[in-house]
């Protein structure tokens, strides 16, 4: 324990101070020291009822920290895909549509290219996406990223809010044309993050 007078450092059974002389037994209410993020209380002193707040700079408690939970190869009839295959069917969905385009007219044959314009604006985009930063968020609760060698994978990335006793999950916020993926607390959606798919592990 502390003096309450002087500061020194004393034995809990010391009725004095042996460097100011203070009488520690008179000493009424609760006597607290606090340093380096601790509290020391008076001796013969209790605290009941009352919630005692530390300040701390420690800025883990405001990190989220958030990892992935379950991994799913995405594959058709058995072959996993992979984004440079999307980037090529987008780009041949356009050339088809172009192609059906011009043998639509004079023929009788029922256009095809609104089809392959559809398949090319969704395949074409999703690829240079995943090629590019290799995470995607879909809304609502789709991600999909890629391996080391393109392979897509379908993922779930989640964690606990070191705010409060919330699960953390990814979401998109902002205007139609202007968004962006956030960490979200389910509980309290004010304690959100930017979300950084670089923190993530190589697949």
């Amino acid at each position: 324990m502390h003096c309450s007078e002087c500061g020194a450092n004393v034995s809990e059974a010391a009725k004095f101070c042996g460097e100011c002389g203070n009488n520690l037994k008179a000493q009424e209410g609760v006597n607290i020291t606090s340093g380096d993020q601790s509290v020391n209380f008076g001796q013969g002193n209790e605290v009941s009822g009352n919630t005692i707040n530390i300040n701390s700079n420690d800025e883990a408690k405001d990190q989220a920290y958030i990892d992935r939970t379950k991994v799913k190869p995405l594959s058709i009839a058995g072959t996993q895909l992979k984004a440079s295959w999307l980037v090529a069917t987008g780009i041949l969905s356009f050339f088809g549509s172009i192609a059906s385009i011009l043998g639509f007219f004079g023929t009788g044959t029922p256009p095809t290219f609104v089809p392959l314009i559809m398949l090319g604006v969704i395949l074409l985009p999703v690829g240079l996406a995943l090629i590019q930063t290799k995470h995607l968020s879909l809304p609502p609760f789709l991600n999909l990223e890629t391996g080391k060698e393109g392979e897509i994978y379908i993922t779930k990335i989640e964690g606990s809010c070191p705010k409060c006793t919330g699960s953390l999950k990814l979401r998109s916020i902002g205007s139609k044309n202007n968004k962006s993926t956030v960490v979200r607390c389910t509980r309290n959606p004010d304690h959100l993050w930017g979300f950084d798919p670089t923190v993530l592990s190589d697949l």
